[in-house]
């Protein structure tokens, strides 16, 4: 295989993995899926039912639904990196 081929790939490599970490991000809390669904269920099941507010609930998951969008978009990125 020719260097300049190898270096392509190695490219190719670097920029998927970095898409993908993107996706996966655990280090930022406020953009991390997973830990704000928790944090949405565990305010659901510990937050009288008079206090929560419809409005909180859906600014919540417009939150988590456009951070999915966003891993979504980095995983599509992730595989077109892949493609030759």
């Amino acid at each position: 295989m020719q260097s300049a081929e190898i270096d392509q790939h190695l490219k190719t490599l670097k920029k998927t993995r970095s898409h993908i970490i993107n996706a996966l991000d655990g280090t930022n809390e406020n953009s991390n899926v997973v830990r704000d669904i928790d944090h949405l269920v565990e305010y659901l099941t510990t937050t009288d039912h008079e206090a929560i507010t419809s409005e909180y609930v859906d600014r919540k998951f417009r939150i988590i639904n456009g951070e999915i969008q966003c891993s979504l978009d980095c995983f599509t990125h992730a595989m077109q990196a892949l493609q030759k």
